[in-house]
């Protein structure tokens, strides 16, 4: 198991330790961001099954048919089955009686009933499991004896047989017939004409005529031949051991290749399978010198024949630039237009520390390879994992990783967008972390316009269903709605979530914490619980981050550790007994290749708190306005604190302790307290509404009462006053008359 495998189940052990049946986790994406001198230098290996089906223009349209079963006569007994009881429906009993007759004439009784090139066949074909090798040729050739129209099923399987079982010459000349018999439209269900330039090529091999032998597995492995394909690796691998053999196959274009192939894609090999991590040092030492040597001895071989002749020259190129050999694989790079060829030169580059030469190399080599091409995986990918390598999308990573370094962060965006279906931690580290949020709000507009349905399930093994994935447009857009929401643009962030239910609770939360701005207190405070709700139960999809420290992108089931490394997890990072992080790290972005202003950003960008499941304290901040707002003798009040330390218990338990000290101290007696954070009732608004409403009216009561004496004496003053003004000015009458 790799070391990123490893880290990762152990994370998710942690993390998920009260959850039974889980295993290690999914195949977590590549991320070329986790080492970015590593993803910036080293130049992925290729596939030699891609190299192999690539070297020639196929010479016909064969079908080559690959069958896992069980070969007899040459053939998978699974499939010749399928086609012979489509061909007899009822009547196969008689086909299986044949082949299970005592002998050839007892197995031509038994298929009594079939046509007669079916009853020749299987006589001979039970001659041929009898290892009666004349009768099985007497059978086989009575089969070709026949009419073409008589000998439609059989007819080419018979002279495949007889090929098998005859000399050279006669062998070579019945293959050669037998392709041309499907050239000219006969049927052939087996595959039997590309499986025949195996078998040909076999005879050349045989005879010491590699590159004869060579040039025919090239076309049967051109016409998607597993088999062809397995015949070159094993010639491949036993000439690198030879140097004779590497002397002559390097002055063939095809030897060439075969061998260029081998070691750029499988340098691995050249060790000493003895070898393992108890190996003494010595002999590791000396296994390390062989592979060397081998590797060296080809390209001083190739270079010798004449570089300017050298066939593949970009995998040549790639071939020496993996093997530290830099001026070689220049010179090489510079005879070649391909995207690998391109691809080598920006390494070299970058090298060289020549930033712009290798942005306008990788931009060459984006261009240059097909969108739809894939190597298939690539095992050398150190920490990082098993990693499925599409050229044109590992390309387009890179060009993302050297366009961060410089600061140019929507270059850097739009380059990992591009390689989201395989990078996607990587665009959406950009996105969350690195990008604001009107940055990434005007990229998403630009670049990733609105998925109404996201594909349908498909079929898996047995009669399961796998989960499609998501497309990167539908997540990215989902991402910057929960940034939004988090940075309350609720308007905003509607538009984003484009799933019909993730919009639909995405509406309920925004209906709630808008709701809490208005109203009397009961009505915020059960608005301020429907948002703590909300928050928690839904939060992740909602407000959550997508990498750390929730993990939306892998449901939250799996924490990859924060701040640690591309194989280390940090310890404090999460407690084994679950109570949470003491002190969780963010992501530490790398002295080199980074942007000047990248650390600051993300700096600005990391989750208020930094704990796992940052929403559940979202929700219990929540939780608690709402209990500000409602009578502290009520159950409501406890119910909500009842809730909100449930969220936290068993995750941060000092976060709970204090929820609960609260309704300790204010909180009135209920019958469940016992259980309180365990066992939780929903609250009672209603009762909570008509204490607040009674606790009013009773308030306005005391207060009259305590203010009635005061409005007394008020009122006698006032009373006073008024009889003092009125005979003061009846005296100012009298003395004017």
């Amino acid at each position: 198991m790799k070391i990123r495998s490893i880290v990762f189940c152990m994370a998710s052990t942690v993390a998920l330790c009260p959850r039974p049946g889980l295993a290690c986790g999914p195949e977590f994406p590549v991320e070329l961001l986790r080492d970015r001198s590593w993803t910036l230098d080293k130049l992925p290996e290729g596939a030699f099954a891609f190299e192999a089906a690539h070297w020639v223009v196929p010479t016909s349209t064969f079908k080559a048919v690959d069958d896992d079963e069980e070969y007899v006569d040459g053939q998978s007994r699974g499939l010749r089955e399928r086609i012979e009881r489509r061909w007899w429906g009822e009547r196969y009993d008689r086909v299986a009686a044949a082949r299970a007759a005592g002998d050839a004439n007892v197995a031509y009784a038994a298929a009594q009933g079939l046509p007669e090139e079916a009853r020749r066949y299987l006589a001979g074909a039970l001659a041929w499991s009898k290892r009666d090798a004349d009768e099985a040729q007497r059978r086989f050739r009575s089969v070709l004896d026949l009419p073409p129209a008589e000998r439609s099923h059989y007819g080419l399987w018979a002279q495949f047989m007889l090929a098998r079982s005859a000399d050279v010459h006669a062998a070579m000349a019945l293959y050669a017939a037998l392709r041309d018999d499907v050239a000219r439209g006969a049927s052939d269900p087996y595959g039997l004409a590309v499986a025949s330039l195996g078998e040909e090529a076999r005879l050349h091999l045989a005879a010491g005529e590699q590159t004869a032998a060579i040039a025919l597995y090239a076309q049967q492995a051109a016409l998607g031949s597993r088999s062809g394909r397995d015949s070159l690796l094993q010639i491949a691998r036993k000439a690198i051991k030879d140097p004779a053999q590497v002397e002559r196959l390097v002055r063939d274009d095809l030897g060439q290749r075969l061998l260029t192939a081998y070691l750029y894609t499988r340098s691995g090999e050249l060790s000493d399978d003895e070898i393992d991590g108890e190996s003494p040092p010595e002999e590791v030492a000396r296994s390390k010198a062989a592979a060397e040597q081998r590797m060296q001895r080809f390209l001083d071989a190739a270079t010798h024949a004449g570089i300017d002749n050298v066939a593949g020259a970009d995998r040549l190129a790639a071939l020496a630039y993996r093997s530290g050999q830099y001026e070689l694989a220049a010179r090489l790079a510079q005879k070649d237009a391909s995207g690998l060829a391109w691809w080598v030169r920006a390494k070299l580059a970058l090298r060289a520390g020549k930033a712009d030469e290798a942005a306008q190399a990788y931009a060459q080599a984006a261009k240059a390879f097909p969108a739809n091409e894939e190597w298939g995986t690539n095992s050398d990918a150190a920490e990082f994992g098993d990693e499925t390598i599409k050229p044109q999308c590992r390309i387009e990573g890179e060009r993302g990783t050297l366009a961060l370094s410089r600061g140019d962060y929507l270059a850097a965006m739009e380059h990992l967008y591009n390689a989201a279906s395989l990078y996607w931690p990587d665009a959406a580290y950009l996105a969350e972390r690195v990008l604001s949020v009107d940055e990434l709000k005007s990229f998403v507009d630009a670049h990733a316009p609105r998925v109404d349905n996201k594909p349908a399930a498909v079929e898996g093994d047995g009669m399961a269903r796998d989960e499609a994935p998501t497309p990167p447009a539908m997540r990215l857009r989902a991402l910057l709605g929960r940034r939004l929401l988090r940075a309350e643009r609720y308007d905003d962030a509607l538009r984003y979530f484009d799933d019909a239910g993730l919009n639909k609770k995405a509406r309920t939360y925004v209906d709630a914490r808008r709701a809490a701005m208005r109203g009397d207190r009961i009505e915020r405070a059960q608005a301020w619980y429907v948002a703590a709700h909300a928050a928690r139960f839904d939060g992740i999809d909602l407000i959550g981050y997508e990498l750390d420290p929730d993990y939306q992108a892998y449901a939250g089931e799996f924490d990859l550790g924060g701040g640690g490394s591309a194989a280390e997890v940090d310890a404090t990072a999460t407690d084994m007994s679950g109570t949470g992080s003491s002190e969780r790290k963010d992501i530490v972005v790398p002295e080199k290749w980074a942007g000047a202003e990248e650390a600051a950003r993300v700096a600005s960008s990391r989750a208020q708190p930094l704990e796992r499941f940052h929403y559940r304290y979202d929700a219990v901040a929540f939780a608690s306005k709402s209990a500000d707002l409602l009578p502290p003798r009520t159950q409501a009040f406890a119910a909500v604190l009842c809730h909100a330390t449930a969220w936290m218990i068993d995750r941060d338990s000092s976060v709970a302790d204090k929820l609960y000290a609260r309704y300790l101290k204010q909180g009135p007696y209920v019958a469940w307290g016992r259980n309180f954070g365990r066992t939780c009732p929903e609250p009672d608004f209603d009762a909570a509404a008509a204490r607040w409403h009674a606790e009013r009216v009773a308030e306005w009561k005391r207060a009259l009462k305590r203010a009635a004496p005061y409005a007394l004496g008020g009122c006698v003053v006032l009373l006073l006053g008024v009889v003092w003004a009125w005979r003061r000015r009846g005296k100012s009458r009298s003395a004017a008359v």
